[in-house]
């Protein structure tokens, strides 16, 4: 259970950090930035990140689950 928890841990990491790194690159954009509906998109990306945060989360409940067996 652990290899898995680690993969799916690693994943949920992987998840946040690309919608944080869209976040900003779509922000910091000149052409972006200046879009008015900026406030949709920036709930898609923390949606993204929040997203990841919760896989993440899942993984480390799989590392710390025990065996029942």
């Amino acid at each position: 259970m652990a290899k898995l928890g680690l993969a799916v841990n690693a994943v949920g990491l992987l998840l946040s950090a690309v919608g944080t790194l869209l976040l900003y690159a779509h922000v910091t954009n000149r052409y972006h930035s200046a879009i008015r509906d900026i406030g949709s998109i920036a709930v898609g990306y923390l949606g993204v990140i929040l997203f990841g945060v919760s896989v993440s989360l899942t993984g480390v409940a799989l590392l710390l689950r025990r065996s029942v067996d």
